[in-house]
């Protein structure tokens, strides 16, 4: 039986998975906007992250009856989510791979991906955060945005705690660096422009 503290979760998802809609959507309420958040962040693309939203309620929904209740239904939802990031990172690798070796011969189009960023972040702050690698940055926004234990990550991570921990410092310390270079370096403009 899982720890009391995820008892209920345990027993909400064996609910939903007995086909009772109510504790489904209990679930779906309670998690959409977390995971939501983190998918954002994850692929910086609004579309793209209730693409992945919608896969990791289906795979969840699929799965229920497998949650044993060891972590919150939140985290075992965002390893589901973590999960499809990854797939949808290497997808779109493979593809970009494909494409960089046909020939161009067609004028590049341009579109304004302005829209696809979050409004909230900076762009210097978004190009920081794509920088790290999926797991740092899962780690970095779990704990500074949701304040998880390095245990929930390390579950959500499916990774030791200690790993989780690496994770977490490594990002850090390279979103600290960089968004000093981006400072620097947008000062030495401002400067640069000013003495034009």
């Amino acid at each position: 039986m899982p720890p009391g503290e995820h008892r209920q979760d345990r027993e909400l998802a064996l609910q939903a998975a007995g086909g009772d809609n109510a504790a489904w959507r209990e679930i779906y309420e309670s998690s959409c906007q977390p995971l939501f958040n983190f998918l954002c962040y994850q692929v910086g693309e609004r579309e793209t992250a209730k693409d992945l939203l919608q896969d990791t309620y289906l795979t969840a929904w699929q799965n229920l009856a497998r949650y044993r209740g060891d972590g919150s239904l939140l985290s075992w939802l965002r390893t589901i989510a973590l999960r499809k990031c990854l797939d949808w990172r290497r997808t779109l690798w493979q593809r970009l791979k494909h494409f960089s070796s046909l020939p161009l011969e067609v004028e590049a189009v341009t579109t304004n991906s302005s829209d696809a960023r979050l409004e909230t972040e900076s762009v210097g702050f978004r190009r920081a955060l794509e920088k790290l690698s999926e797991k740092q940055r899962a780690a970095l926004l779990l704990r500074e945005l949701e304040d998880l234990s390095f245990q929930e990550i390390a579950t959500s991570l499916g990774c030791q705690e200690a790993t989780a921990r690496v994770h977490y410092h490594r990002g850090l310390a390279k979103m600290k660096k960089m968004l000093v270079e981006t400072e620097a370096r947008d000062l030495a403009e401002d400067i640069g422009g000013q003495q034009a």
